[in-house]
Parts: structure tokens; sequence; C-alpha cells
């Protein structure tokens, strides 16, 4: 069902409160989730409808659609470069930057990309630790007698077969912008230091504390978070000049992986590689054992 109330922020926004209750149930109902409430994460003028499913798994949040400008634009640049600056010189340093710099200053200029609403997932992997979510997940949406060596196609597959499937680079981009545009994070053109991400992470890592809420401390305006922390896979295939419009392909090395590598290198220092946190891009390859899921539903 189309609901032209999603079609941007604004929009959703204005869209008076019976009615927005009145689409979160009904969605709700029409996809066999779990409804939770319909209230603000941390923009208190965005009411956010949030979901549970995959077996309670995740949870979803009903993110409205959007036109933004996809890619690094010339202010992250400007930050990033004064961020190096300092730096320069330092042999490891230089190594590592140049290497992911030169990869996303190839997701330039900076194009407009218009997404349709989605229910995207609070955070990746369920609520596992990194080093177990491959078991962890294969019991859940593979079975117990699930081949884990093959994820993540057995994950999508199980996706797949529940309605869901990876994001599009757009997708994702947008959902880890917050629905902002030109800025490295939700918090702005600041770069975190490392106990940020180290606040992140221990938010994230599987834990016994039944606060639901817990991830929404540290959630960005559509109330999804770890984006500085996993990379993640989406369903486009890489290319050097990326098409937001590419198709998937079966073959998980030649997805594009977004977001931060800090869990990707996690023996690196933190503050060395999270600085391109929403337009860092790069093919999978190799990174099966630390590469985030996180799926996503059309509305």
């Amino acid at each position: 069902m189309n609901y032209p109330e999603l079609a941007s922020i604004q929009v959703w926004i204005d869209t008076p409160d019976h009615r927005r209750l009145e689409i979160a149930t009904s969605i709700a109902k029409d996809h066999a989730l779990e409804f939770e409430r319909l209230e603000p994460f941390r923009r208190e003028d965005l009411p956010l409808a949030s979901y549970f499913g995959l077996d309670g798994l995740f949870r979803f949040v009903l993110v409205p659609g959007g036109t933004f400008s996809l890619g690094l634009s010339d202010d992250e640049v400007r930050v990033l470069e004064d961020f190096a600056a300092p730096h320069r010189g330092d042999a490891t340093f230089d190594q590592a930057w140049g290497n992911l710099f030169e990869l996303t200053s190839a997701f330039r200029p900076v194009r407009a990309v218009t997404v349709g609403a989605c229910l995207f997932a609070q955070n990746t992997m369920g609520d596992f630790a990194l080093d177990d979510w491959r078991t962890q997940m294969g019991e859940a949406l593979v079975g117990e007698g699930g081949d884990t060596s093959k994820l993540p196609e057995d994950i999508e597959v199980a996706f797949a077969e529940r309605g869901f499937r990876l994001p599009t680079e757009a997708e994702w981009e947008w959902c880890a912008r917050g629905g902002r545009a030109g800025e490295l994070t939700f918090k702005g053109n600041v770069l975190p230091d490392d106990k940020h991400y180290r606040t992140i992470s221990r938010e994230l890592d599987r834990s016994q504390d039944q606060d639901k809420d817990r991830h929404a401390r540290i959630a960005n305006d559509f109330g999804l978070v770890g984006f500085g922390v996993h990379a993640e896979l989406c369903s486009d295939v890489f290319s050097l000049q990326p098409n937001a419009a590419s198709p998937a392909t079966k073959s998980w090395p030649d997805r594009v992986v977004r977001g931060g590598a800090g869990a990707t290198y996690k023996w690196q220092n933190p503050g060395e590689w999270q600085p391109l946190l929403t337009a860092f891009r790069q093919r999978a390859g190799g990174l099966l054992n630390a590469v985030g899921i996180r799926p996503v539903r059309s509305v």
C-alpha cells in the first residue's frame, strides 16, 4: 500500500497524530510485525513508529523517504582534510587514510537521489556481539543445521523468505545520515573521538540488559544506530563510479560495504578509520567475518 504521508520527513511531521497512528498500525498488520510505539527517538518533532520482527531479533523503525545528496560533500571533504593535515607524514596514517579516502573520494560528485519509505532495522545483526553473530544468526534464521560458512548468502535467502532484503546504498546512506545532508554524522561535521565509539560498541554488544531503549540513547534522528561501528553490506554491486540503481548480485564479495571500518580493522585505533562514517564505501572482498547485516523492507 502506498502512503503519501511517508514521502518526506516534513510531510510525515505535518501529518495529524491520528493519521500517523493509523498508518503505523496498518503497516504492522500488512508486514506481520509487532507494533511497539509511535514516539520520537532523538528529534522531538519527528515521531517514528517502531516494531519488532524476524522472531523478535530486530527492532524496525518506519523511516520516511526523501531526496538527499548521495556521496561525500564538499564540506565533508574539507573537514576530513583538516582532520588529516596534522597527521600527514606518519607512514601508518598516510597509508590507511590514503587507501580509504581513495575509494570514498571516487564517490563524487554528490548526486540527488530519492528514496522511498522503508522499515529499517535499528541496529545490525540483531542484538548479537560481533564475534558470534554468524552462529547466532544461522541458528535463528537458517536453522540449527544451517551452514554458517555460507553466510551472508544464507541470511539473505532467509530474509527474502520473510519479505526482507539488504538495503541499497542510497537507502543505507539516507538512514545513516538520519535524513540530514552534507554532514559526517548525525551530530554534524564534528569527528567523534574514540571514547564515543567505545560507548556505542558497549551499547551494541550482546547484553542481559532488558532496556529496549538503550540503543535509542546512541541513535541518530531516525532512531538508528551503529553506522560508525560496523561496516555494513548493501545490495548494490561495487564499482568505482557507483550507481545507486545497480542490481543486486548473488556473489557477496562483489557487493558494496558502507560505513565505519573500526570493527573491520579492530586492531586499529578507531580514530584513524571512523571519519568516513556516512560516505565510506568499499568492495566486500574478504570481510565476511566482520561485515554487518541490516534487514530492510520497502513500505
